[in-house]
């Protein structure tokens, strides 16, 4: 058995998740994921407060890791590296000077972040297993319903303000001129709409309310407030609702150093127009 057991942020949780999937599919294993609920930022460093089960309908969760058929926990925000993946050493280039992330593979050969770069048969082995993961079915109702509004002419916006308690330093360094550079380049595509999904509120409410492109925005109307949608169970499903829904277009206009807008690439199909900023 092999066990997923990242306490990280949904998106993170989602990519050790596949990749011990991933493990299990190739080493013929049992998968289990030890989901912790995180409540209270005294204990932690950032919320998840809401439970596997109100998420996804696949029945993998434990409740304890405390069994003899264990043979592998895996606790990391990075994507498993296999020797049959046949990557070269250092392949990773990541920017890890502006955008630091902890490296799962010594000899350099993460895939994370790297998307058009990783070679096909490496996307081949991971992108049945994101299929593997079922949102509970009220969930999956509403991404289905809220797609209908999609078209081939309509772009997915992912911009992460790093807006949140605990995430000063990133703020500095990945969201310098955020919303210049995110409306700038929306606005080369003149006959376009765009499905715009944030941790911010204040970047929600420009976009609807002040910027050019207003009238060409659409935001999944979401009951919780964005900057504390950690802090509840409704919060969190509305996350991962905006999450497929932003995997469900061809062109993906997303953050550097984001696992939300990796994920939703990866559960895209990887999409090969993507543009990180």
């Amino acid at each position: 058995m092999i066990i997923s057991t990242n306490v990280g942020g949904l998106s993170n949780r989602i990519k050790s998740l596949v990749s011990c999937i991933r493990y299990s599919h190739e080493y013929n294993m049992e998968v289990k994921v030890y989901w912790l609920v995180l409540d209270s930022y005294q204990r932690n460093l950032h919320l998840l407060n809401c439970p596997f089960f109100q998420l996804f309908s696949n029945n993998i969760e434990i409740k304890t890791i405390n069994n003899s058929k264990i043979k592998k926990i895996y606790n990391s925000h990075c994507f498993m590296v296999f020797d049959m993946d046949n990557l070269p050493d250092n392949f990773d280039t990541y920017d890890s000077q502006n955008a630091k992330y902890t490296p799962s593979d010594k000899r350099g050969r993460n895939i994370d972040h790297n998307y058009n770069k990783i070679p096909n048969n490496v996307k081949n082995k991971y992108l049945p297993h994101f299929k593997f993961l079922k949102p509970i079915p009220a969930l999956q109702l509403k991404i289905d319903n809220f797609s209908k509004r999609f078209n081939n002419k309509t772009i997915s916006v992912h911009i992460r303000s790093w807006s949140g308690k605990n995430e000063e330093d990133r703020q500095k360094i990945l969201f310098n001129n955020g919303i210049v550079k995110f409306e700038q380049e929306m606005l080369k595509y003149k006959e376009y709409n765009f499905f715009l999904a944030t941790d911010s509120q204040n970047v929600k409410d420009y976009f609807i309310k002040k910027s050019p492109l207003k009238s060409r925005i659409i935001c999944y109307s979401r009951k919780t407030n964005l900057d504390i949608s950690r802090e509840g169970l409704e919060g969190v499903q509305e996350d991962l609702i905006e999450l497929y829904l932003l995997s469900k277009n061809k062109v993906i206009i997303g953050s550097r150093n984001s696992t939300y807008t990796e994920v939703s690439w990866w559960l895209g199909g990887c999409s090969c127009s993507i543009t990180i900023l």
